[in-house]
């Protein structure tokens, strides 16, 4: 037996792709590695599909070379080789348990930092739902089998499947510029699958509330979120349902949607995967205190109403004395997180009598900059927490 495949260093700027050989060796799949920088990759495909919970109980050869694989990466490796044949431009794949040294934390916090430039880079994502039943698992020949999904059979297959409820895949399919849904041999392209959503109002009730239709129904939209970004706390409550195999990923998983100032202000700690999972979502409580509370209108609940503890994977008595712990580490709240939405049209309540626009535009101008060193006070007490913090 070979000695096992070992990741070589990765340079900084840098992306590993695989080439995935049509041909098996000893019944397993066999793929070469290839390093290349960022800016001079060529074209691929990035991979995503539901890690699950079963060890590394197969292997697949790199560079000749054994290396573990759950099985579920095993059978998409081993439909992947059929798909191509559909597919001959796809010639590079991206896949994360592979394409990044999962035993190198400094170079898996460096790739999940870069997450985000690697799904918009991709020519597509080719999302991996796994394997149908047995006797539909046939092979199929063309590109698009849609016309199946008139089978309520199937789609409810589709919609059940584990895959809907990964934390990563969120990012990985709003920011794609195509998807390709592979089901077994059955490949859909995303807009016989963004089709489904008929199936939420007229199908099973239990569809209509599914992870499925939910992640469908965000991609509609995606376009916003590619260009703006989401806020954090938005995403975190919507997505409360959604497992990561790893429960700091909860928050990592997401780096990639927020909006500019939230992702540069969490980029100066976040991804860590040296942190703890609790220290992880300690800093971020903390964040999403100073962001939201305390607000000065009656109406808004106490952070801890707000993101209770499933959103951040915790048993309740530690998320208690997370919230706890988040006293001493309070900013001075930013009102200027609304001037963004002022404008001259729209101002004049607030604007005092006899008070011209272009003063109102100064004071603008002001609180902008009042902002900045809000921000910086607001990251230094975070970097504060992370150096602090025990957890």
């Amino acid at each position: 037996m070979p000695s096992r495949f070992n990741h070589e260093s990765l340079p900084a700027g840098n992306i590993r792709l695989l080439a995935l050989d049509p041909e098996l060796k000893d019944g397993r799949p066999q793929l070469s590695v290839k390093s290349c920088a960022r800016d001079e990759a060529p074209e691929y495909v990035s991979m995503s599909y539901c890690w699950g919970q079963d060890p590394e109980s197969e292997l697949i050869y790199l560079d000749g070379q054994p290396f573990g694989a759950r099985p579920n990466l095993f059978q998409l490796l081993l439909h992947l080789r059929h798909h191509c044949r559909e597919y001959p431009e796809w010639k590079y794949f991206w896949i994360d348990a592979i394409c990044i040294d999962q035993t190198n934390i400094e170079e898996k916090n460096e790739q999940v930092r870069r997450m985000e430039d690697t799904y918009r880079k991709a020519t597509t994502i080719a999302a991996w739902l796994g394997m149908p039943e047995e006797s539909k698992n046939k092979e199929r020949t063309g590109r698009d089998h849609t016309p199946k999904l008139a089978s309520p059979a199937l789609v409810g297959e589709i919609i059940d499947r584990p895959y809907w409820s990964r934390m990563w895949i969120v990012q990985e399919l709003i920011l794609a510029k195509d998807i390709i849904l592979l089901y077994g041999h059955y490949r859909f392209p995303w807009k016989g699958i963004v089709g489904l959503r008929a199936w939420g109002t007229f199908g099973k009730a239990k569809w209509r509330n599914s992870a499925a239709m939910d992640l469908i129904g965000m991609t509609v939209g995606a376009q916003y979120t590619q260009k703006y970004g989401r806020a954090l706390g938005e995403l975190m409550r919507y997505l409360e349902h959604s497992e990561a195999t790893d429960p700091r990923d909860r928050v990592f998983a997401l780096l990639g949607l927020m909006e500019g100032e939230e992702r540069q202000m969490l980029d100066t700690i976040f991804p860590d995967y040296t942190m703890s999972h609790e220290k992880v979502m300690l800093i971020t409580m903390t964040y999403l205190k100073q962001i939201y509370a305390p607000r000065p209108f009656k109406w808004v609940v106490k952070p801890q109403q707000v993101w209770n503890h499933k959103v951040f994977g915790l048993n309740e008595e530690t998320w208690r004395e997370l919230w706890a712990e988040t006293e001493g580490y309070e900013t001075p709240h930013d009102l200027t997180n609304y001037s963004n939405v002022w404008n001259v049209k729209s101002v004049g309540r607030l604007l005092r009598p006899g008070q011209s626009a272009e003063t109102f535009r100064e004071q603008k101008a002001e609180l902008k900059d009042q902002r900045g060193k809000w921000f910086d006070v607001r990251a230094e007490a975070l970097r504060r927490l992370a150096k602090e913090s025990n957890r």
